[in-house]
């Protein structure tokens, strides 16, 4: 019976999402300016709104009647593409510094993505509501959830298939150098 090698960055990795999950129900908005503030920036540029922040509520934008806070940051998507980055990456590497090195690799490719992501979807959001808002009335917390569920599994498997593709590919390339 041969054991998996792999099992103790997969152990690692999810120690590590386990205790970031547990981190984050006693966290609050100004524990989670790493990911509020850089989206609340872009969400700014991309709409000229400007943003005041109050500690107890997030990033209040009065033009657009928002407010990014805690619910807002991504920290579960950024964990869990976390996760599959360390997975996927862990799986495709040969060395052992390769594999030690995917853990803060993979953080911090998943906090870029977040932050894209989180953009995206906030954007995306302000842009429906608004062009829907006389539509559905009482239902835009229904528009704002569903477009949250649409755009981050969207990019979470968009992620995984970009990729594994690209490891696959540099792993196959690299059996032929």
């Amino acid at each position: 019976m041969q054991i998996n090698k792999n099992i103790p960055y997969y152990l690692t990795a999810v120690g590590l999402f386990i205790l970031l999950k547990f981190g984050f129900t006693l966290a609050d908005n100004n524990d989670l300016t790493f990911l509020i503030k850089p989206t609340d920036k872009l969400v700014g540029l991309l709409t000229g709104s400007h943003s005041v922040y109050l500690s107890e509520s997030g990033y209040f934008h009065e033009h657009l009647n928002i407010i990014i806070d805690k619910s807002c940051s991504g920290f579960n998507f950024w964990i869990l593409c976390f996760l599959i980055f360390a997975y996927l990456t862990v799986k495709h590497s040969d060395k052992t510094l390769s594999k030690i090195l995917t853990i803060p690799s993979a953080l911090i490719g998943a906090y870029l993505l977040t932050i894209f992501v989180n953009t995206s979807r906030i954007f995306a959001s302000i842009v429906v509501q608004t062009q829907t808002k006389n539509i559905f009335l009482n239902q835009q917390h229904i528009i704002h959830e569903a477009i949250g569920i649409i755009t981050n599994l969207s990019f979470m498997i968009l992620a995984y298939i970009l990729i594994e593709k690209i490891l696959i590919n540099r792993h196959h390339n690299a059996k032929f150098a």
